[in-house]
């Protein structure tokens, strides 16, 4: 890891520590935010239930100048865009909203079918595939509000949020920004007096 990519980890720790002091962030909400691994695999760890994922939106889109920036290739080349939401299978409750960017250029033709026609969350489909590959955190946050989040997790806020690429043979092949209430369902159970 260079010395500008750690200097970014550290800054990106420090914010989650800065947001959990201002904001009362239980040990939870910090791992949700800072860890490095999958979302889906942790989110069925903590949960002891399977998660499903519901695609909201998923189609073919010139990249915007952001999302371009973040995968470094040109705005305005061909993407995959999606929008999922999380869910645990017994009940189907939402857990985590996100959206993502994914240059088509980069995608192997096995890979781009299984995410263009299933509900597979990319973690998964990264598996089947034996992708290698690390996730680089770039922000996290907090928001007091969002009606669509509260739309779409059916859960009220505050939202934390977290922004990574996943990178693999050094580039990055997707850009991922994720959103979940503090008052997430499985962490009201684990921690029930401080919600």
């Amino acid at each position: 890891m260079s010395e500008q990519e750690l200097r970014h980890v550290k800054a990106t720790k420090e914010k989650i520590w800065s947001l959990s002091s201002i904001y009362g962030l239980q040990p939870i909400h910090r791992v949700l935010l800072g860890h490095d691994g999958s979302m889906t695999e942790l989110l069925e760890l903590i949960s002891c239930t399977e998660v499903a994922l519901r695609t909201i939106k998923q189609s073919i889109v010139p990249c915007p100048q952001e999302a371009a920036e973040l995968l470094a290739i040109s705005a305005g080349e061909e993407t995959n865009e999606r929008e999922i939401v999380i869910i645990q299978k017994s009940d189907g409750s939402s857990l985590l909203y996100a959206s993502s960017y994914i240059p088509l250029i980069r995608l192997e033709p096995a890979f781009k079918a299984d995410l263009m026609s299933a509900d597979i969350p990319i973690g998964k489909i990264m598996q089947k595939y034996r992708v290698e590959a690390r996730r680089e955190l770039i922000d996290v946050g907090y928001l007091d509000s969002d009606s669509r989040l509260e739309e779409l997790l059916a859960r009220p806020p505050p939202y934390l949020w977290r922004a990574y690429n996943i990178i693999t043979r050094d580039k990055p092949l997707i850009t991922i920004r994720e959103y979940f209430s503090i008052s997430l369902p499985l962490l009201c159970d684990l921690f029930p007096d401080t919600m």
